[in-house]
C-alpha cells in the first residue's frame, strides 16, 4: 500500500514537471495598434516566448478566413525578447490567424 502511493506520488511529481516544461505553454500572442493594421479594422498579431530562462522555437501556420494557406513560419525567441510581429489580424478580404503547430525549447 504505502509502495503503491509513492509511486503515484511520483508520477504526479513527474507530471507537473513534464507539464511546466511543455514549451507550448509559454508561446504567447499579443495585439498592437500598428497603424497598417487599424486601417484595415484590424490589429498587428504578435508572438512572444513568457518563459524566464529559455528559448523558444515555434513553428505556426497561417490561416486566412479560417482555411489553411500553406505558410509556415519558424521562430526563435530568447528569454525576454520583444515580441515578434506576424501579420495584421485582417486583411483586405478578410480575417487571418496563426496557429501553433509545433513549440520546442533551442537552449
Amino acid at each position: 500500500m504505502r509502495a503503491a502511493l509513492l509511486v503515484a506520488g511520483l508520477s504526479i511529481c513527474v507530471a507537473a514537471v513534464a507539464e511546466d516544461e511543455d514549451p507550448t505553454r509559454f508561446v504567447t500572442f499579443s495585439q498592437d495598434f500598428a497603424a497598417q493594421c487599424v486601417s484595415r479594422n484590424g490589429v498587428q498579431i504578435l508572438v512572444g516566448n513568457s518563459h524566464p530562462g529559455r528559448t523558444v522555437t515555434v513553428w505556426l501556420d497561417r490561416y486566412h478566413m479560417g482555411v489553411g494557406t500553406g505558410d509556415r513560419s519558424k521562430t526563435e525567441m530568447k528569454p525576454g525578447s520583444e515580441p515578434v510581429p506576424l501579420g495584421c489580424s485582417r486583411t483586405m478580404d478578410g480575417p487571418q490567424e496563426w496557429r501553433i503547430v509545433r513549440a520546442k525549447f533551442s537552449d
